[in-house]
């Protein structure tokens, strides 16, 4: 969280300004920030984000953020290219730490397994001075959430009009994958084998 700002959202969270039974975020971006973040995404809209989440101190001056992120985004069909909108609808938890992060040592003797658990929570993000930008973590979830293919309802790859047409084959024949393949090696050496 340290170093210059990539995020197209910013939004601080003073740290030391933490209740023990926490504070209540209500984050709204502004039009310019949705338009950064389309721009950022490389997406067609994002028509509104919102966040609505809860700030507690976690140990002794860290916090930990959870809540709903809500967004509108519109996308281009990966079958049309016509706008296609998302309603996203997220939960969103993030726990930060202060202090800096201890580099690697790659000479480090005797490192062992390591075993990452894909269930467990990630691990505390660590930050420096007296706020936090939950912006970063705001947008990286965003993106996550974005359909990676969107299309409308109904639509696949083999309605387009410009689709190959599938290749007519017997129910008993079997065709191989890697078929293309052996024909293309004979070809390119002339057919000698």
């Amino acid at each position: 969280m340290d170093g210059e700002r990539t995020s197209p959202l910013h939004l601080q969270l003073q740290v030391g300004a933490l209740s023990r039974d926490g504070g209540r975020i209500d984050f709204s971006a502004s039009p310019a920030e949705c338009a950064r973040v389309a721009a950022a995404l490389e997406i067609e809209n994002v028509a509104s984000i919102r966040a609505e989440l809860i700030a507690r101190p976690f140990r002794k001056d860290g916090a930990r953020v959870s809540g709903r992120l809500h967004a509108v985004v519109v996308q281009k069909s990966i079958v049309t290219l016509e706008p296609v909108k998302q309603t996203i609808d997220e939960p969103f938890d993030a726990t930060f730490v202060r202090g800096t992060r201890r580099p690697v040592d790659p000479l480090a003797a005797d490192v062992g397994e390591i075993f990452v658990d894909p269930e467990a929570d990630d691990p505390p993000e660590t930050f420096s001075g007296d706020s936090i930008d939950l912006g970063e973590r705001l947008f990286e979830a965003l993106s996550l959430a974005l359909d990676p293919y969107p299309r409308r309802a109904g639509e696949s790859l083999a309605s387009r009009p410009d689709a190959p047409p599938e290749p007519e084959q017997d129910d008993d024949e079997v065709v191989s994958p890697f078929a293309v393949l052996s024909n293309f090696s004979r070809s390119k050496d002339g057919g000698k084998d």
